[in-house]
């Protein structure tokens, strides 16, 4: 799986956890676009792993600041646990 191939899998999930029908990119911030709080990170871990077959460390995800920054985390994991 690609980049945007992650991304593209990815967005909707963000927007489901997050609630939010704003425009989501790469780009967007999940602490100063979305707001993420703990409740929403911990519910995203959860999406994240269930949904791309991966376990990601909290701290890991708590490093992302966006969207494109989980991605590549999501990258990564899914090489090193491939």
């Amino acid at each position: 799986m690609d980049r945007e191939e992650i991304l593209e899998k990815l967005i909707p999930i963000i927007r489901e956890v997050m609630d939010s029908q704003e425009e989501i990119d790469e780009e967007t911030s999940m602490q100063e676009d979305l707001g993420i709080d703990s409740l929403d990170f911990y519910n995203l871990l959860g999406a994240l792993e269930s949904a791309f077959h991966i376990r990601m460390p909290e701290r890991v995800l708590a490093e992302t600041e966006t969207v494109g920054d989980i991605a590549d985390a999501v990258m990564k994991r899914m090489e090193k646990q491939g």
